[in-house]
Formats: structure tokens, sequence, C-alpha cells
């Protein structure tokens, strides 16, 4: 664009001073053949920018000191101060903004004010020097150069591409990162051909994925075979030992190719000339090649550094996202054990207490079969019990508190009868429904709650209160055993039912006192409950 635009103001200049009859006013013999070289120079350069990046990175900075040349020749011929070409002076500034830093933009505008001063003043003929316009032209200069100065320091503002999300928006959500990524990157420069050199920290082997035609195929490279990935995106011509690449300073140089690629790396690939986008992540590093890039030019160093951070941006939200999935796994596991625990191996460690009653009730000459043909019957219904949670938790639906009530009542029915208990149950009658999840919850605590309270403490006679609140759900269980001894750490609360309580988000609290040990359990209606 700096070619193309240079090239049409050369000839708009050419064209109007050429129409002009009054203009230049001075040097017009040498006026038209320095205006027609600079218009043959401009189309060299323009031919240049389109066909090598090398050579029109290269060719900038003599380029920019011929552009300053000229503008301050059009001034001076043309009237100086006044001089209709003062507009020049835009794409001389906006040439220095786009291309480097804004330590480059500042220079050139503080050479660009100093010459137009002193072209002005040289001009102007004696007591008929403009000063209201040279003011006024010197202020725009001054405020326009302080605009591109901003520009160039936030110039992180305008880089190509845009958000790093934009660049994966096609990509399937189960696709492998590092080949989604390659693809992404493919597309976003529009290259033919693409490799993607990785390795995980720490350093091992080097992985190679080739991409062409569609197909991706992995290799392996050793970590001698591969140089360190550089740390800004650069643009190679290997045949020619050409790398250009940003500074700390954004301004572009030239690099030896050999620190940036190692021979080894360049056979296997089959590399020749593109671009290098170095990816840098906490899983790991690597660079990716893109060849066959179309139109190929020093503005890719922007499109690069937006590639290399989208790149690295999915890969860490990969590595999140499996790390999330393997919590929520490890959670499912304990929940599942837990339930489980409270459930199955309860109600086997109660049916096993029934046997050895049974037992003992064998040596002195009972019928057993009405006590097994019971145990029998507490079996069927514990099968029964849990295919209807499967059934509420796959369905996620709701249930009123009195339905909750109704089968925690069943429950302390079959547990008095399972661990020979006297169990009691109580409602508080309110009108609110209860999540399933909840419903699980509170049948698996009064399961846990009555086995604890026979199993460690001793007791004979166990009361479970039930109320609910428009926020959550309370339950009460009071038993008449002794008092439960300390866990590893420290405290009194049965391990299971804590933990238990606390993955719902609720809270638990165990008391003691006139021979009866009470424990008081809260569930949220809402929030890891629900």
């Amino acid at each position: 664009m700096i070619a193309l635009g240079r090239l049409l103001l050369a000839s708009l200049v050419l064209i109007t001073i050429w129409a002009d009859r009054s203009q230049p006013e001075v040097y017009a013999r040498e006026g038209y053949p320095l205006l027609a070289a600079y218009v043959v120079l401009a189309l060299v350069l323009a031919a240049i920018a389109w066909r090598s990046w090398w050579f029109d990175a290269h060719l900038a900075g003599p380029a920019h000191a011929v552009d300053i040349a000229m503008f301050t020749f059009v001034v001076f011929v043309t009237q100086g101060s006044t001089s209709p070409y003062f507009i020049f002076c835009i794409f001389v500034l906006l040439s220095a903004a786009i291309r480097w830093s804004w330590r480059v933009t500042a220079l050139t505008a503080v050479l660009l004010t100093l010459l137009y001063v002193l072209v002005g003043w040289l001009a102007a003929p004696k007591g008929a020097f403009a000063v209201n316009q040279y003011v006024i032209r010197t202020g725009y200069l001054v405020i326009l150069s302080l605009i591109l100065i901003w520009f160039g320091v936030n110039q992180w503002r305008a880089r190509l591409g845009g958000s790093a999300e934009e660049l994966f928006f096609e990509q399937a959500p189960g696709s492998m990162p590092l080949e989604a990524s390659l693809s992404a990157a493919m597309a976003a420069a529009r290259a033919a051909q693409g490799h993607l050199v990785w390795t995980r920290r720490p350093r091992t082997s080097w992985t190679v994925l080739d991409r062409q035609d569609g197909e991706i195929n992995q290799s392996e490279l050793e970590p001698a075979d591969v140089a360190s990935p550089s740390p800004r995106p650069f643009l190679y011509d290997l045949a020619r030992d050409r790398v250009l690449m940003r500074d700390r300073n954004d301004n572009i140089r030239s690099f030896d190719p050999h620190d940036l690629v190692r021979d080894r790396t360049a056979q296997a690939l089959g590399l020749t000339e593109g671009l290098a986008i170095p990816i840098h992540s906490d899983r790991g590093q690597g660079q990716i090649f893109l060849e066959g890039v179309r139109g190929l030019s020093t503005d890719h160093l922007e499109l690069g550094a937006e590639i290399a951070s989208a790149v690295a941006s999915r890969i860490q939200r990969q590595a999140l996202v499996k790390v999330a999935e393997e919590n929520a796994e490890a959670r499912s596991r304990l929940t599942i054990a837990r339930d489980l625990h409270d459930s199955v191996v309860q109600f086997l460690a109660g049916a096993a207490f029934r046997l050895e009653a049974m037992k003992r009730s064998e040596a002195s000459g009972r019928n057993l079969t009405p006590e097994l043909d019971e145990l029998k019957e507490l079996m069927l219904q514990e099968q029964t019990e849990l295919r209807s949670f499967i059934t509420l938790l796959r369905s996620g639906s709701q249930i009123e508190l009195v339905e909750l009530a109704r089968d925690l009542q069943a429950l302390a029915g079959r547990l008095s009868r399972q661990w020979n208990v006297q169990c009691s149950f109580s409602l508080e009658e309110r009108d609110i429904m209860v999540p399933a999840r909840l419903h699980l919850d509170a049948q698996q605590l009064v399961r846990e709650a009555v086995a604890n309270a026979v199993r460690h403490a001793g007791a004979k006679n166990v009361s479970i209160r039930l109320a609910g609140e428009q926020d959550e759900v309370t339950l009460d269980f009071i038993n008449d055993g002794a008092s439960y001894s300390k866990g590893p750490d420290g405290g009194r609360m049965p391990r299971s039912i804590k933990e238990r309580v606390e993955a719902a988000g609720g809270d638990v609290e165990i008391s003691r006192g006139m021979g009866v040990t009470k424990i008081s359990v809260s569930l949220p209606l809402a929030g890891k409950a629900a």
C-alpha cells in the first residue's frame, strides 16, 4: 500500500504541475525531469514490493529518504510555505508510522517540520513571507505528527486479524489442538503448506505435523535437529539465506537464518520460503512454518503475531479444559463411591448385622424363615430404591417436600428392621420443591446417620426430623447412643456425612448433651445441591 500510494501520489503531482503552467515557479527546467524520474522510481519500487519482501524491506529506508527529499523539493518549487502540495507530508508520515516504530515516526516528523520551515523561508520573496499560512500549516504538521506518533506507540491496538477466538471459530470442539492450530494458521495466512514443530515440557523429542492437500502426517525430530523457537515471527528465504524479523523496538531487521532454522529441520520439512511463527505456552513450545503464502510481505509479521497468540491461547485453553474434565471425573468417582458406601455398603453391613443375629438365634432352635423372608423383602426394596435413584438422577426433575418426607419415612421403617433399631420420623410441612440431587443426598444421609448411630454409638433409638424453608432443607438426627469417638482430624463428625454435606454446599453441626447426640444438617435448594 505504501508503494502503491507513492506511485499514485507521484503521478498526481507530475500531472497537476504539468497542467498548471504557472508551476513550478522556480527550477522549471530541472523540475519536470526530476518529477518524471520520481514517478519511474515509484513504479519500480511498487513492482519490487509485489515481487520481493526482502528487497522491499531493505529499500524502505532509502525510499523514505527519497520521499522526504521530494517533499522538500516540491514544496520549494511550488510557492514554498503556501504550496498546494503540502499534503505530501501526510504520505511521508503515514509511511513511517505504518512501516517502523514511533521513534522513526517522531524523527521523520521533526525532520519534515524543520525542512518545511527552512524551505518556506528560502522560497518566500523578501517581504512576501505568508506568516499566517505558514503558522497554520506548521500547526497542521505538528498536530498530525503527534497523532501518528501516538498511533505508533499504541500500534498493538491496530494489529491485523482480530481476537484469538476468531481464528478458531470454525474448528470442531473435539479436534486436536495442534492439528486445529495448524489448520487455522494456514487458513488465516492463506498458505498452501504448513508444518508445526512442537515439544512438550520438559523437552524430550519434537513432534512434526505436516499438512498438505488437506491431509496431516506426523513424524518426529531429535532435539539436536531443532533450534529453539524465535522470540517473534519472521519471514525466511532459506535458498538466499534471508530472514527478516522485528527487533525489540518493532523495527524490521535481517538476521542469520542458521540461528533460527537448523539445516536438518529445513531438510526434513522441505522449507524454502515462507512465514515462521513461534508458539510459547505453559504446556510446551514450538514453531509453525507456513509456505506458499500468497502476497507474502512484511505485513505478515503482524499477522504471525496474532496467530501465535491465538494458537497459544487455544493450547492453553485445551489444557485447562482437560484438567477440568479430569477434576470432574475425579469428583464423579468420589460421588459414586460415596453413594455406594452410603447405600449398598451400608445395606450389606446391616444385612450382615441381621444375619449374625439370626446365627445366634439358630442355636436356640428358633424358626428363621420369617426373618429370612423379611431380609429378602428388604433386599428387593433396596433394589427398587436404587433403580428409583438412577431414574430420578437421569430425569433431573424436582419433587415436593411432602414426597421426599414420604420416601424418608419409608426408608426409616426399613432401616429400623435392617438395624434392629427404633427409628422415628417427623416433618414440618411446607409447600416447596426439592431438586433430585438433594433428594438423593437426603436419603443417603439418613442411611449413614442411622448406620453410624447403631454401629459406632450403639444407639437403640434414632429420631429423624425434616423441615423446609424457602432456600434450604434441614435434617436433624438425634440418637441415644454413646458419644462418637474422635476421628483422624480430631473431630467427632462422621466423615461420610461431612463430605456429602460439603459437596452439596450445605452446613453440618454436631452437639452432645443430656445423653443424646444431635447432628443438624442444612442443604441449600440452589447452587451445588440443585
